[in-house]
């Protein structure tokens, strides 16, 4: 995420995005490691998961079945919050 970001305004993203794909409980937030290392976060919200992995700009939404319903770029939605 770019250091712009605040985590205000990332939640507030995965809220409306959750909800425009029909998810609209509590936002379960996991942290993902590997080998003991930071590599990214999951997010689950009812049916609906979503995956930002560390050093990248997108966060990606994939329904129960693990099939990818939208990715949503943090550098392209930053923007357009700012402007």
């Amino acid at each position: 995420m770019d250091a712009g970001a605040t985590w205000d305004f990332f939640s507030q993203l995965l809220a409306q995005t959750f909800a425009e794909l029909g998810a609209t409980g509590p936002v379960v937030r996991i942290i993902l490691l590997h080998d003991r290392q930071f590599v990214g976060q999951r997010f689950r919200c009812e049916k609906v998961q979503a995956v930002m992995l560390a050093g990248k700009d997108e966060i990606q939404f994939y329904d129960q079945a693990g099939e990818l319903l939208k990715t949503v770029s943090l550098e392209e939605t930053d923007k357009k919050s700012a402007a």
